[in-house]
């Protein structure tokens, strides 16, 4: 990992979707940044290192060497899109009703959305068993999810108004 001294936010990245949600917003809010390839094809993810950063040994984690107090571990991708929107005060609404709008969107992700795709593409293309009741449950609950989101952009650019964590995620 990088030095202590390091005043830029260290993000232990592979690129998943997960992954990619935090590359995505450090870009977007133009945070200084470096990349810590974490190969979970070959367990990097149960290095004792990693796992002081990400107890739940998953991709991504990140640390800030430059948040007040010292140096920052965070892991799950929401709670790290939501500290670095509080970071940078981007995409993230300062009004309460804002807030709960991007908020509900961007649970709705990391809650349905996000798990529910990634069991779809385990049991449909990963399992080494194919599970026609997996396979079935996930294709369909993937649909339903995106046809809330369909419904949701049908008349607007963007999930909770403006552009916000919630289109990142």
């Amino acid at each position: 990992w990088l030095p202590r001294d390091a005043r830029m936010i260290e993000l232990l990245f592979y690129p998943s979707p997960n992954g990619q949600k935090v590359a995505i917003a450090v870009e977007e809010m133009a945070i200084p940044y470096r990349i810590t390839f974490v190969d979970i094809t070959r367990g990097a993810q149960f290095d004792p290192a990693f796992l002081k950063v990400s107890p739940n040994n998953k991709i991504p984690a990140m640390i800030d060497h430059d948040a007040p107090g010292g140096a920052l571990p965070l892991f799950e991708s929401g709670a790290i899109l939501l500290y670095l929107a509080g970071k940078t005060g981007r995409f993230y609404p300062h009004d309460l009703r804002g807030r709960c709008e991007v908020s509900q969107w961007l649970f709705w992700q990391m809650a349905g959305l996000g798990p529910m795709a990634g069991q779809n593409h385990h049991f449909s293309l990963y399992a080494p068993e194919k599970i026609p009741y997996a396979i079935d449950r996930y294709v369909r609950e993937t649909g339903r999810l995106y046809g809330v989101l369909n419904k949701r952009l049908a008349d607007r650019e963007f999930g909770a108004g403006d552009y916000s964590l919630a289109d990142i995620a």
